[in-house]
């Protein structure tokens, strides 16, 4: 698979991410909501596919502009971050929703090609699968004598 939950501190290398959350190990892991005074952060479902050319990533946001979402790649575009929030009117103020994610890419994927699209509530990145190259064999010659030393830093 060319995805998995990242966690920075995790010796498991993200698979704790949603574990301790409450959310299903396995399979799409459910809305969870912690109330902070009037913010809230959550955790939005998301649905991974690929096939031997594509990877794709959709990720439910109902209500949250275009404006409002921010897709970086870090860690020479291995780490997929998400981050993005909305309003909502209640009463008489407003709450705001926030939603902060991290994935971890396949070294198979071409993250200079990724592309982000947003429709109907549903944020969908694509990225296509790195071409493989066919196995080289090399033969390494052999020099008689002493080795080169270590070269200085």
């Amino acid at each position: 698979m060319s995805l998995s939950l990242w966690n920075n501190n995790s010796p498991f290398g993200g698979f704790d991410d949603d574990f301790f959350s409450g959310s299903p190990v396995f399979g799409i892991p459910a809305l969870t909501a912690f109330k902070n005074d009037n913010l809230l952060h959550s955790s939005p479902r998301y649905e991974v596919s690929e096939n031997s050319k594509q990877f794709r990533l959709a990720v439910d946001v109902p209500g949250v502009k275009a404006n409002d979402i921010k897709v970086d790649l870090e860690r020479d575009g291995r780490v997929l971050h998400m981050t993005g929030h909305r309003k909502v009117e209640k009463e008489n103020s407003f709450e705001e929703y926030k939603f902060e994610k991290r994935f971890t890419l396949g070294n198979d994927l071409d993250t200079t090609k990724l592309t982000a699209n947003l429709s109907d509530g549903v944020l969908v990145l694509t990225a296509p699968k790195k071409e493989k190259d066919e196995p080289k064999a090399t033969t390494v010659p052999i020099t008689l004598g002493e080795a080169p030393a270590l070269m200085d830093e």
